[in-house]
């Protein structure tokens, strides 16, 4: 059998996601912004989920491993974007929240990542776009789904 990588939306998805990230990379870096696409990525989960989160809730969002984001977040903590505090319900649960200073900070440099969202989207009608998060989502759920079970 002939595995044809062209026809494959795995492959498609990688590449974009490279295109995507190496971006991220320049653009971050050439506003002076101080972490990486992933660590950037962090934050921007924390600040759209709007409160503090434990650590297995943020690396669930994500999709990474808690080691990883860990990891992450301990730049983000010492650079004090990102704060650790003991849950209120149970203090052995560690949440994380964005600082003051982080969600200042990521503010400015939203903008410059939503002009890299749009020129990776010229030329998309919304229609096709909105299709397309539809089956990204329904992939994610069914990968999501293999690997529990």
């Amino acid at each position: 059998m002939h595995f044809d990588s062209e026809s494959s939306p795995g492959f498609a998805i990688g590449r974009v996601a490279h295109l995507i990230r190496s971006g991220m990379a320049a653009v971050l870096k050439n506003a002076g912004w101080p972490f990486s696409p992933e660590e950037t990525q962090t934050l921007v989960t924390l600040s759209d989920a709007g409160e503090p989160l434990s650590m297995n809730d943020l690396a669930s969002l994500m999709v990474r491993d808690p080691t990883t984001v860990k990891r992450q977040l301990d730049r983000l903590v010492e650079q004090q974007f990102a704060e650790r505090k003991a849950s209120s319900d149970d203090a052995r649960i560690v949440m994380i929240g964005l600082t003051r200073r982080g969600e200042q900070r990521l503010q400015k440099v939203l903008p410059l990542l939503d002009n890299l969202r749009k020129t990776a989207l010229a030329g998309t009608k919304k229609s096709e776009l909105e299709a397309t998060m539809k089956v990204l989502r329904t992939m994610q759920k069914n990968l999501a789904k293999q690997l529990e079970g």
